[in-house]
């Protein structure tokens, strides 16, 4: 939606709340017709005091029921206890009744006692007053007369007198109610006026407000911040699109400074790994030159010593370019179903004649189940393990060296243990194995081949499958090395496809 229909329909929604409130207030208060409504009489103006038909309706209704007394049980109006009943509902009027026979009082009711009424003025304000007519003894005390005859047809006079200050009381309370209600009605528009702008300004000037805030951010070239909105209008597209420059600036930028680190932080570790390598090379070749080996045998030794020095200073730049694509993410990988029982199987067979001629004795264990496939990169997962199996090596026990591959099923995961039977590793060290370029105490080492990268690459890898890698080790027991790979109905990348690539599966 964009902004202007936003303010359109703010302004709109005023509009309409505005005349439902008026109209309410006109139906409750202003409209001739809210006596329906409330049950009370409507306010009096400066001259509705002087036409009290209103005020008297409770009257009127005593004088009803009077009259329904005197057409239909005349002779009950001389029995005390009826009296007393035929007054109690009056009193509900707020009303009194005085009987009268032959001019002589037989009944006045208790409710009138508290207005100290005078019997001779009373009589004299009924004598002219016309049958069923309406006399004012006070503001608030109301006369009307009812002449009738009893069944011995002498003469009757029922009086009715009505007190209208609960009337009055409820004009005043009614009128404090319209100055409530008002006060209310002004406070709901303040609200309302409140809340939209408030709306208004969360939903334009906030958001223009971070975005100059971010545009600063980015000029000092901080760009570790994120612009966050909902909006589907004209500053929603321009946050979402200021979003994505920022992100993109900031990869670049990410991408410049690993190239830097990695680009000084491999001249610093060639630096210290070639190091003694090229000292052990340069002081043989200067052997050769000056003709200190004397014999073939010395010779070769020399050459081999050379040749060694050299493969390892060339495992260690493979690695370290190895290591430099999976951290810049330039490393493709071809990730594919596979049977990781029959792949561990083939990598079993392939190694254990490697491992033989180093004299170490390699097993295989499996507890799997070979329809679960696993979706790896076929290249990148043997990388992993050669690397734990060369750590394994060059950590070997002195003799009976074994080294054991174990595969178990897990509930959404396959998970490989490449164990061995060697020196262990401290546990102040066994954390910080898989980090880049550390080593343990070169002392408990049986070779110096070791580049410090082996274990991190693999933790690089594994990581990237999805899955997850740790040790457990015991010193001078042996180590073990686990690493967890999702099973292809839980790997996030794969679309429901396995099926037509199961049954080409090379294993």
């Amino acid at each position: 939606m964009t902004i202007k229909n936003q303010l359109w329909i703010s302004n709109f929604i005023i509009i309409l709340i505005t005349i439902f409130l008026l109209i309410m207030v006109n139906n409750l208060i202003i409209s001739q017709d809210h006596r329906n409504i409330l049950g009370i009489p409507p306010p009096p103006n400066d001259d509705s005091l002087k036409d009290r038909d209103s005020l008297k309706r409770e009257l009127h209704r005593a004088v009803m029921t009077v009259s329904r007394e005197v057409n239909e049980n005349a002779e009950n109006l001389e029995d005390l206890e009826y009296l007393q009943k035929l007054d109690n509902l009056l009193n509900s009027f707020n009303s009194g009744i005085i009987i009268q026979k032959n001019g002589k009082m037989i009944y006045f009711s208790p409710f009138l006692q508290s207005f100290n009424l005078d019997e001779s003025v009373i009589n004299s304000q009924s004598q002219s007053l016309p049958d069923k007519e309406t006399v004012s003894l006070s503001d608030t005390l109301y006369l009307e007369k009812i002449d009738f005859r009893f069944p011995d047809q002498s003469e009757g006079r029922a009086l009715i007198l009505n007190d209208i200050t609960s009337v009055l009381e409820e004009l005043k309370q009614f009128r404090y109610s319209v100055f409530i209600i008002l006060i209310l009605f002004l406070l709901v528009i303040i609200i309302i006026n409140t809340i939209v702008t408030y709306l208004l300004s969360r939903n334009i000037v906030k958001p223009l407000t971070s975005l100059e805030n971010a545009t600063l951010q980015i000029r000092k070239g901080n760009y570790n911040f994120k612009l966050n909105t909902t909006a589907k209008n004209e500053i929603g597209d321009l946050f979402r699109t200021f979003e994505e420059t920022r992100k993109q600036l900031k990869e670049t930028e990410k991408i410049k400074k690993k190239y830097e680190n990695n680009r000084n932080e491999l001249i610093s570790n060639i630096s210290h790994d070639l190091k003694t390598p090229i000292t052990t090379i340069k002081g043989y070749i200067e052997g050769i030159i000056d003709g200190i080996p004397s014999s073939k045998e010395k010779m070769d030794k020399y050459l081999k010593t050379i040749y060694q020095n050299t493969v390892n200073m060339e495992s260690l730049i493979n690695e370290l370019f190895l290591l430099s694509k999976l951290e810049l993410k330039e490393l493709p990988s071809n990730f594919t179903p596979v049977n990781i029982k029959a792949y561990l199987t083939d990598c079993f067979e392939e190694l254990k004649f490697y491992l033989a001629e180093k004299e170490i004795e390699l097993k295989f264990e499996a507890n799997y189940d070979e329809k679960e496939l696993i979706y790896v990169d076929r290249e990148e997962l043997r990388r992993v393990i050669l690397n734990i199996i060369n750590n394994a090596v060059n950590y070997k026990a002195e003799t009976n060296s074994l080294i054991k591959i174990i595969l178990t099923e897990k509930a959404k995961v396959a998970q490989i243990e490449i164990q061995d039977n060697g020196q262990g590793i401290p546990e102040k060290s066994l954390k910080n194995i898989f980090e880049r370029f550390y080593k343990a105490d070169q002392a408990r080492s049986t070779s110096s081949n070791g580049t410090g990268l082996g274990l991190y690459i693999a933790k690089k890898i594994i990581v990237n499958h999805g899955g997850q890698i740790w040790a457990k080790s015991q010193q001078g027991q042996g180590t073990s090395i686990f690493f967890t790979l999702e099973k292809v109905h839980n790997f996030p990348k794969i679309k429901n496809e396995e099926t037509d690539h199961e049954k080409n599966i090379d294993h």
